[in-house]
């Protein structure tokens, strides 16, 4: 049967290199946004209407290569679902199988790999732009209408760590705090899992949150002790992505105009959490390298860390890789962890569509993310 491949992963994680071996390997067809794009357009800068005209002509495209029942490999923004999902119900209304392939690449190797582009004079981005596209990137789940789903990491397995898994699963699902507390003593934890040990002294700066980032996630951990291996590590891993470099933000709104900045304006505070820490006065709002007077913005000054589940869904997967798990285990609790924000907090008292709209998004996880959000809820 005919295949719909839709690539997935940040600026120069290498989606071009595998379109074009996945296309000569089985003589199909390669729609790249970026080339449409260019064709139609050179180089003015993206439009919402010329963003408008390239998806129109990429559904174009897509629909006559599969009118002749091509393979097809789509390379486009697919960042998030809503973006991949009318390329999938095209695939279906001409009768193809569809599959994600997911390059889960580092932010460092992207970084690289673009550095070299741009040193080649080849098409590249900046680094800004890589930064904020991982951030915003949702990986690919089940609940897509994806028959198939592939994760590609140079991700090595960590041959210690894979096997004082192994042997020491039973006691990490009943006791999984012990385990990490002791990991966390004698030093294992920062070598084995780094993005973890990150979150030990991470003040959440959060009224809603009385805990570090560590010890909520100990706390959540803790309530499913003694259920699954896959529910203890989502619960360990649901918040990593709080502890990812430059996540955390402080922000507020421009009040009154000053200098370049106008009313209204939503802007970043990168002095928050010195001020919250008593390490600055807090007379001043550092705004893009800029002090601005308090009386300008309006702020609670609380942290936030938003996206942080995008983030924490991609580091999981990589993590559990290294750990030696095999694919579909580190799918599944990627998935949990890219989804556990989307269920709504009062389940009492809110509105039915929002649970429906919650059932849509998550399909066949949405009963493991009550328990998910339980504990996320009961670490608090």
């Amino acid at each position: 049967m005919s295949v719909l491949t839709v690539l997935v992963g940040i600026p120069a994680s290498g989606k071009s290199t595998v379109a074009r071996d996945l296309t000569a390997a089985n003589q199909g067809v390669w729609i790249h946004a970026d080339d449409v794009k260019k064709e139609l357009f050179g180089e003015q800068t993206i439009t919402r209407d010329i963003n408008d005209a390239v998806l129109a002509a990429v559904k174009d495209r897509l629909t006559q290569a599969m009118a002749g029942g091509r393979q097809v490999v789509l390379d486009a923004k697919h960042r998030v679902p809503k973006y991949r999902r009318p390329y999938l119900e095209l695939a279906r209304q001409h009768g193809y199988q569809t599959e994600a392939i997911f390059l889960n690449v580092p932010l460092e190797a992207a970084v690289a790999m673009n550095g070299k582009r741009q040193a080649a004079g080849e098409p590249s981005v900046s680094e800004a732009q890589i930064r904020r596209y991982e951030r915003l990137l949702q990986i690919p789940t089940y609940a897509e209408d994806f028959d198939r789903i592939e994760v590609r990491t140079a991700e090595a397995v960590h041959e210690e760590a894979a096997a004082f898994f192994q042997e020491h699963e039973a006691r990490f699902i009943k006791h999984p705090v012990q385990v990490v507390r002791e990991l966390a003593a004698d030093g294992r934890l920062e070598k084995w899992l780094p993005e973890l040990h990150r979150a030990i002294p991470l003040d959440q700066h959060n009224p809603y949150h009385h805990f570090t980032v560590f010890e909520h996630i100990i706390k959540a951990t803790e309530v499913v002790a003694g259920t699954s291996l896959h529910m203890v590590w989502t619960l360990l891993l649901h918040d990593i992505g709080k502890a990812y470099p430059g996540i955390k933000q402080f922000t507020g709104v421009i009040k009154t105009p000053y200098g370049r900045f106008k009313a209204k304006e939503r802007v970043e505070i990168e002095n928050g959490a010195d001020i919250r820490d008593g390490r600055d006065s807090g007379e001043y709002y550092v705004v893009e390298g800029e002090q601005i007077p308090k009386a300008h913005i309006q702020t609670s000054l609380n942290g936030h860390f938003y996206d942080h589940e995008n983030l924490g869904a991609q580091l999981a997967y990589r993590i559990l890789t290294r750990f030696g798990y095999d694919h579909e285990f580190a799918l599944h609790v990627a998935t949990l962890i890219q989804f556990h924000m989307l269920m709504p907090r009062d389940i009492a008292e809110v509105e039915l569509s929002q649970i429906r709209k919650f059932y849509e998004k998550t399909g066949p996880y949405a009963a493991e993310l009550m328990m998910v959000r339980l504990a996320d809820t009961r670490g608090k």
